[in-house]
C-alpha cells in the first residue's frame, strides 16, 4: 500500500503521486474539513486539497486527499478513501448504492486487508473492533454499520474507518499531525 506519511510540503506529495503513477487522475473539488475529523482545522488557513484518483487495484478505487495550509504549503491532514464514485454525481451514486449494499462481506474483507497492512507499518492499534457495529446516525438518517481502528502517538493520530449503509459505502484511512 502506497501511503505518504511524512509531514512535508505539498510539492513533495505531488512528486510522490506522480512517481506512483504518471497517469493518475488529479481532481479539482471543493472539500473542507470539520473539527470533528481534524480538531486543528481552525488553526490553519487551509487550501483546497490535492486529490488524486488512483487506478483501481482491488475491490474499490482509492482517492488520496492531501490537505495543506495555504501560506506554507505544509501537509496537515491526509485521507485515503476506498470508495466507488466518490465524486460522481448523485444519480450515478444512487444507482451504485444498491449494488454496493450487497457487498458487506467484500467490504469487511477489504477492511481487514487494509488493517493488516497498517498494523505491519504502524504497529498494534490502541483501539479496534472485530466486526461491523450498528451505528446510530448523528444526523437523523438511517442507522448504518461501521468499523473503527485507531493508532495514536505523541505526534500523530490515525484512524481506519468503514461506513456501510445510509448511502455511504466507504473505507477511509486518515491521519493528521498533532
Amino acid at each position: 500500500m502506497d501511503l505518504w506519511t511524512k509531514q512535508s510540503t505539498i510539492e513533495e506529495v505531488k512528486n510522490f503521486e506522480s512517481q506512483l503513477n504518471p497517469n493518475s487522475e488529479f481532481l479539482n473539488q471543493n472539500v473542507s474539513l470539520s473539527e470533528s475529523i481534524y480538531p486543528k482545522v481552525k488553526e490553519f488557513e487551509m487550501a483546497n486539497p490535492l486529490i488524486i484518483k488512483r487506478q483501481k487495484t482491488n475491490l474499490l478505487p482509492v482517492y488520496a486527499e492531501y490537505f495543506y495550509s495555504k501560506p506554507d504549503s505544509i501537509l496537515r491532514y491526509v485521507s485515503y478513501d476506498w470508495e466507488n464514485n466518490r465524486y460522481g454525481n448523485y444519480f450515478d451514486k444512487k444507482k451504485d448504492w444498491e449494488t454496493q449494499s450487497k457487498k458487506l462481506t467484500e467490504y469487511n474483507a477489504e477492511y481487514e486487508r487494509i488493517k493488516k497492512q497498517l498494523i505491519s507499518e504502524f504497529g498494534q492499534p490502541i483501539e479496534q473492533d472485530n466486526q461491523p457495529q450498528e451505528t446510530k446516525s448523528d444526523y437523523g438518517g438511517p442507522d448504518y454499520l461501521s468499523r473503527n481502528t485507531i493508532w495514536e502517538s505523541e505526534s500523530k493520530f490515525m484512524k481506519l474507518n468503514m461506513i456501510f449503509g445510509a448511502s455511504t459505502y466507504r473505507i477511509r484511512f486518515y491521519y493528521y499531525w498533532k
